[in-house]
């Protein structure tokens, strides 16, 4: 095992190909979250894409820029190597400081809503009938809403806001980089290639359009497997 990341190409090809994954779920479950939340009203699967997309979104947020803490089943290799990580992949995948990709206030507040919720409950003001027949009209707090602005193209969880245009160009650019970077991965399904990033061969990495016994490389033996697979099929189905 290399000591630097940027001399281990097996770990930068994991990291890659599990960024491209959440990268892809993230965009998916915005897609489909705008889609469902131009209904009337709005249907619960909406909320459901609501709280996918945060999710991944906090995935691809977190690889880029780790927490810097153990955690309670970590060691100091493993510390020492996430402090590397965030910055190695942010500098190869031309990331900045300032992109939206960073911004963890809407994820917390929809990871944290129950404390929001609490917050809340507690500062709301429970007026007496005795206080009402005199007039009296207390404040109440704002309720920690989340909503969903589909004109505006923006999400709100307690107070924050989130730009949903900014955020899908970002993504979408990080998933082109990495593409380029790691070739694989925009010819592999999502989870075949996570699968194959983390299984570890000694031999050397080698690139999907790397020449081979077929004409086409490496690419186009699996398209000739997948036609194969698809008419053996086909035919068992008419038998």
């Amino acid at each position: 095992m290399s000591n630097d990341i940027s001399d281990d190409q097996w770990a930068q090809r994991v990291y890659l190909m599990w960024l491209a994954r959440d990268t892809r779920y993230a965009l998916t479950a915005l897609t489909a979250l705008i889609a469902y939340a131009q209904s009337t009203p709005v249907p619960p699967v909406a909320w459901v894409c609501f709280e996918d997309f945060l999710s991944f979104l906090g995935k691809v947020s977190r690889t880029l820029w780790p927490a810097h803490s153990k955690g309670p089943n970590g060691t100091d290799r493993g510390l020492e190597w996430r402090t590397k990580r965030g910055p190695f992949l942010r500098k190869i995948l031309e990331v900045e400081d300032s992109s939206p990709l960073k911004a963890r206030e809407v994820r917390n507040g929809s990871e944290h809503f129950d404390e929001r919720l609490d917050e809340w409950i507690v500062s709301l003001p429970r007026p007496t009938v005795e206080e009402c027949q005199a007039g009296t009209k207390p404040t109440f707090p704002a309720p920690p809403i989340r909503f969903i602005n589909v004109e505006a193209r923006t999400i709100q969880v307690a107070g924050a806001d989130l730009d949903l245009l900014p955020m899908a160009e970002e993504l979408q650019r990080l998933l082109a980089k990495v593409e380029e970077l790691e070739p694989s991965v925009a010819v592999l399904p999502a989870d075949m290639a996570a699968l194959l990033a983390t299984s570890f061969s000694p031999v050397p990495i080698v690139p999907f359009n790397a020449p081979a016994q077929n004409p086409g490389g490496i690419q186009a033996w699996l398209d000739e497997q997948n036609s194969t697979d698809l008419g053996a099929a086909t035919e068992d189905t008419e038998a």
